[in-house]
Order: structure tokens, then sequence, then C-alpha cells
């Protein structure tokens, strides 16, 4: 399991620029991944990805040896858990 995780909000078929959530004083916005809010609780993630259609949540990590990972985080243990 990575050292240190965050997770971001994408948006299903948007253009690829325009695909992660980020949160700012003026409001919610679609922009590219270095822009992204990240948040660093699962449930606070899943509050927000809620509130957008067509959305899921990815987990990014660095691993205690350097490397880095992401991937989707699973529905089903969203669902089970909050």
């Amino acid at each position: 399991m990575p050292k240190a995780t965050h997770y971001e909000i994408l948006k299903v078929g948007s253009e690829p620029n325009k695909r992660f959530l980020q949160k700012t004083m003026s409001g919610i916005h679609w922009t590219s991944q270095g822009y992204a809010h990240r948040f660093l609780d699962l449930g606070e993630a899943v509050k927000e990805q809620r509130q957008h259609e067509n959305s899921y949540i990815i987990w990014i990590g660095v691993h205690a040896n350097g490397q880095k990972g992401w991937g989707e985080v699973n529905r089903d243990h969203i669902a089970r858990t909050y």
C-alpha cells in the first residue's frame, strides 16, 4: 500500500484539460490534473463526488521506495463503507 495517498475526482467523458475537479474560493471548476483538488480523506472525496454526475474517484500514492502509483477507488467499497 502506498505510503502517502491522496484522492482526486474525475469527470467521465470530458476533454483532457477539463477532467479534474478543482475547488477554489470562486467555486467548483473542471481543469487539468495539475490544478486538481487533492483530498487527503476518502470520506471527504466521496461526499464531494456524490454531488457531481458522471464522476469517479482515483487514488494517487507514493510508495516508501519512491515509486508512484494510481488507480480507481473501488466503487463497491465506497457503496459498502460510505
